[in-house]
C-alpha cells in the first residue's frame, strides 16, 4: 500500500486511485507537474499534523481522566482531601492520636511536656528551654532521591506536632510537579506557628533539600531559620554503644519497642512515586504514607525516651546502664553538675557486680571526675581483687591509696602481688607500675 494510501485509511478518508493514464513513483506522489506536487506534500503535510493533534488530545484526555481516578482513589485510601492555596492544588492527609495511643513502650501521653532544658541540651542549644514541647515541629520528608542535589524534590513531607491532649500528623503530598510550590506554601504556613524543629539527620538532608526547593520555587524558606533538634546526634551518642547502627527503624525496634510489619524499604520510595507518576495507582503511595507517619511519630517518643535518660527518668527495664553513663557524660561536658549527680545517685542502690568491665570503668571514672571518690575506689577495689589483674583497676587503686589515703604499705603490696600475678599488663604498663612501685617503696624508706 502506497504512503498516501496508509494515511488516508489512518485519517479515515476514502481511498480514491489515480486517474487513468497518471503513473505514481516509490514515494506514492503522483508524477504530475511541480506544482501539483506542492500541494500534495502540502496536502501530506496538514495530514500528518492533523493526526497528531488528535493523538495528542486523546492522550492529554488519558492522562487528565487517569490523574482524576488517582485522586480519587487516594481520598478512598487515605484519610485526606484535596487542598488549595494560592499556588495551586496538593493533597493532604491527616491523622490524629489520642493520649492513649500506643507506639512502642509509650502511650502518646507519655511524650506530653518533656523538659524543655533538656531538650536545649541535646539539640546543643539553649534556646529551646524557653520553649514548651507544644513549640515544636516534627518532620520527616520522602524524596525523589537520596542524595539530595537541585534535581531532587520532597514529594511527601510529613509533619506533626503536640495539640491539646493528642498528636497530630499531616502529611502533604506533591501529585505531581507542578504543585510543588502550593504544597512548601502550606509547609510554610504550618512552620511559621512552630518555635523549633524536631528531624532525625534533618541538619544533614531534609531542611537542606528543603531550603534548596524553596529556592527553586523562588519563595521565601523559614526553616533554616528555626532552632534545630537533630535526634541522631544524640542517639548515637547515648545509645550507639549498644547499636549496630543509629538508623531509625533500629532505634525503633531496639530502644522504642516498634515492630513495623511490611514497611517500604526506604530505597523502594523514589521508584513507587515515579510509578504514581505514571499509573496514578494509589496503592503506589499507601505503604510510603505509612512509612512517613511512623517516622514521624517515632521521633516524637524517641525525643521523649532521650530526655528521660538524660533527667534520669527512664524506665529501668527499656534502659542499658550504659545509656545513663554516656548521659551523664553529656551533662559533665555541658557543666550540668546537678544533672550528672543525679544520673550517678541512681547507681547507689543498684550494685555494679553485673556490669561490664567497661561500665565499670566509665562509671569509676564519672565518681572520680565529680570529686566522689570514695565511690570510685569501692569500684576499684572490686575490679582489683580478681585476676588476672587489670592495669587500669590496679593503677587506679594504687593512686588513690598512695595520694589520698597516704597508705604506702596497701598501695606497694597491690602493686606488687598484681606484677607478680596472672595479669593482662603490657609492657609500657609494667613499666608504669614497677615505677611506681620504686617511688611508694622510697616514701616507705624515708618514712
Amino acid at each position: 500500500m502506497k504512503s498516501i494510501d496508509k494515511l488516508k485509511r489512518l485519517t479515515g478518508e476514502d481511498i480514491k486511485k489515480p486517474p487513468r493514464g497518471h503513473s505514481t513513483d516509490n514515494a506514492g506522489l503522483l508524477q504530475t507537474s511541480s506544482s501539483e506536487k506542492q500541494k500534495q506534500i502540502d496536502d501530506l503535510r496538514r495530514r500528518i499534523e492533523s493526526v497528531a493533534r488528535r493523538t495528542q488530545t486523546r492522550n492529554t484526555s488519558i492522562q487528565a481522566e487517569t490523574a482524576t481516578r488517582g485522586n480519587l482513589g487516594l481520598m478512598e485510601i487515605l484519610k485526606g482531601r484535596e487542598m488549595e492555596n494560592e499556588h495551586g492544588r496538593f493533597f493532604l492527609a491527616s491523622d490524629v492520636l489520642s493520649g492513649a495511643s500506643r507506639h512502642g513502650h509509650r502511650n502518646i501521653r507519655e511524650t506530653f511536656d518533656f523538659d524543655m532544658t533538656a531538650a536545649g541540651m541535646l539539640a546543643n542549644n539553649p534556646v529551646l528551654g524557653d520553649y514548651v514541647s507544644s513549640d515544636a515541629l516534627f518532620l520527616d520528608t520522602e524524596t525523589t532521591g537520596l542524595s539530595g542535589g537541585t534535581g531532587t524534590m520532597a514529594f511527601l513531607i510529613g509533619l506533626g506536632w503536640f495539640e491539646e491532649g493528642h498528636f497530630e500528623v499531616h502529611q502533604i503530598l506533591v501529585r505531581d510537579f507542578g504543585e510543588e510550590k502550593a504544597a512548601l506554601c502550606y509547609l510554610r504556613e504550618i512552620a511559621s506557628r512552630k518555635k523549633f524543629l524536631v528531624t532525625f539527620n534533618g541538619k544533614a538532608f531534609d531542611i537542606n533539600l528543603l531550603a534548596t526547593r524553596f529556592i527553586l520555587n523562588r519563595m521565601p524558606g523559614c526553616l533554616a531559620e528555626l532552632p534545630h533538634l537533630d535526634l541522631l546526634h544524640p542517639s548515637r551518642r547515648i545509645l550507639g554503644h549498644r547499636l549496630e547502627n543509629c538508623r531509625l527503624a533500629t532505634l525503633e525496634e531496639e530502644i522504642l519497642g516498634v515492630r513495623r510489619e511490611g514497611d517500604i524499604p526506604g530505597w523502594e520510595i523514589p521508584q513507587r512515586y515515579f510509578e504514581w507518576l505514571r499509573q496514578r495507582d494509589p496503592r503506589l503511595l499507601a505503604g510510603i504514607f505509612e512509612h512517613n507517619r511512623l517516622d514521624v511519630i517515632s521521633m516524637a517518643t524517641l525525643t521523649a525516651h532521650l530526655i528521660d535518660v538524660l533527667t534520669a527518668h527512664a524506665l529501668a527495664q527499656y534502659t542499658h546502664e550504659d545509656d545513663y553513663l554516656a548521659a551523664a557524660r553529656l551533662l559533665l561536658q555541658k557543666a550540668n553538675r546537678e544533672g550528672t549527680q543525679k544520673i550517678l545517685d541512681t547507681f547507689r542502690e543498684e550494685p555494679c557486680l553485673k556490669f561490664s568491665t567497661q561500665s565499670k570503668k566509665a562509671l569509676s571514672q564519672l565518681y572520680k571526675r565529680t570529686g566522689r571518690m570514695d565511690e570510685a575506689a569501692h569500684i576499684w577495689m572490686q575490679m582489683a581483687t580478681s585476676e588476672p589483674y587489670e592495669f587500669y583497676a590496679i593503677s587506679e587503686m594504687a593512686k588513690y591509696l598512695e595520694h589520698h589515703l597516704r597508705d604506702y604499705v596497701r598501695a606497694k603490696n597491690m602493686v606488687e602481688n598484681a606484677l607478680s600475678g596472672r595479669n593482662t599488663f603490657s609492657n609500657e604498663e609494667k613499666d608504669s607500675l614497677s615505677h611506681r612501685l620504686k617511688r611508694l617503696n622510697k616514701k616507705l624508706h624515708i618514712l
